[in-house]
């Protein structure tokens, strides 16, 4: 999923904070997010209400379907 990530980054740089969440560690994130496994992602709005999730490998198509409006519209 890194190359993916990576992309994803670089794509939406202007639009979004990425943050990652280290499933196995005890923070603040991730008792928000209250993550079921890995790898998983989540759009999260400014009041950090989860707005889409994504479980386990997902294609970038995927991701572009859901952020794309919201990034280049």
């Amino acid at each position: 999923m890194d190359p993916i990530v990576h992309g994803l980054r670089k794509k939406y740089a202007s639009c979004f904070k990425f943050e990652h969440v280290n499933y196995h560690e005890a923070t603040a994130w991730r008792d928000l997010l209250a993550p079921i496994g890995s790898p998983e992602f989540a759009l999260l709005d400014a009041s950090k209400q989860v707005l889409h999730r994504w479980f386990g490998v997902t294609p970038e198509e995927e991701f572009s379907a859901v952020l794309d409006p919201l990034c280049f519209s």
